[in-house]
């Protein structure tokens, strides 16, 4: 897929996870499903998370110039992970929303200004410990970003169901 193509999918992806999670009732936000590791509203703070991590990861890239790369991990995992269980209160959909779509347009515009040639230029890069390093074009990070949107859209979908199930006693 050309970038413009790519870009154009990634912002409907965005849109798509943006009305699913406009479904979720606020009363819902902070319901975790027995053995689950997202709370409905932690879906926002998992997206926005994978945002700045995958949004630090093309800045790295650009920055060593594609030349091989050991991201560090992220500091807050630890922070996150406590909030993605936790979910969210009402109050805090809306500025966690407003993060997402400003992720999301730092993430786009980091593209959007990359060179032709750059938007399948390969990084090696390692992403954890004692792994090997993984070919990684930016088109692929796209992928996976546009693809993680799309993930959570039925999740939620899935998790509101088990919510009503719950509150109705079955």
């Amino acid at each position: 897929m050309d970038r413009d193509a790519a870009l154009a999918d990634f912002d409907r992806a965005r849109s798509e996870w943006e009305e699913a999670f406009a479904r979720v009732p606020d009363a819902a936000l902070g319901f975790l499903k027995p053995g689950d590791d997202y709370a409905l509203g932690g879906l926002a703070v998992h997206v926005n998370a994978v945002l700045a991590g995958y949004l630090t990861l093309l800045h790295a890239i650009v920055a060593a110039d594609f030349q091989d790369l050991t991201p560090s991990p992220p500091a807050d995992a630890e922070a996150v992970a406590l909030a993605v269980r936790r979910g969210l209160s009402p109050a805090e959909r809306g500025p966690a929303l407003a993060e997402m779509r400003r992720l999301h347009v730092e993430f786009r515009d980091t593209l959007a200004a990359l060179r032709e040639t750059d938007w399948t230029r390969v990084c090696q890069v390692v992403y954890g410990a004692g792994q090997d390093p993984l070919a990684t074009k930016p088109e692929d990070v796209l992928g996976w970003v546009r693809d993680h949107y799309r993930e959570h859209v039925p999740h939620s979908a899935e998790l509101v169901d088990e919510w009503r199930r719950a509150k109705a006693g079955g």
